[in-house]
């Protein structure tokens, strides 16, 4: 499945990479090159439905004794989080900003390793 490309307009853009696209690490298109990602409160949305709905589904299968409301829970988990993804909204990101933004996190990242050992 490909998503359109918020510069060119063309499908261009994979399921995978839409999934892991981040300021940091933009999904590029296949047809223009161009980058772009999904908001991150959107891709932490989503997650948090999907780990919601499974283990939702898990207690209330175990405080029930039913296997059919666990695989209910596991499935409408699974739909849920497909229907979604299809629906995110790519922004386009321009590569200085994505470089500026790996900088930052890294930095960041290097601060709190920084801060646990010396803190």
């Amino acid at each position: 499945m490909t998503h359109v490309c918020p510069h060119c307009q063309k499908r261009g853009v994979s399921n995978a990479a839409l999934r892991w696209s981040t300021r940091e690490g933009p999904a590029q298109c296949g047809y223009c090159a161009g980058l772009s990602h999904v908001l991150a409160s959107t891709s932490s949305a989503i997650g948090v439905f999907t780990w919601m709905t499974l283990i939702g589904g898990l207690v209330l299968g175990l405080v029930l004794s039913s296997v059919a409301v666990a695989v209910a829970g596991f499935l409408v988990a699974g739909f849920g989080n497909v229907w979604m993804w299809r629906r995110c909204e790519l922004f386009p990101t321009e590569r200085k900003a994505a470089r500026t933004a790996q900088r930052v996190g890294w930095a960041a990242a290097l601060f709190a390793v920084v801060m646990a050992l010396f803190g």
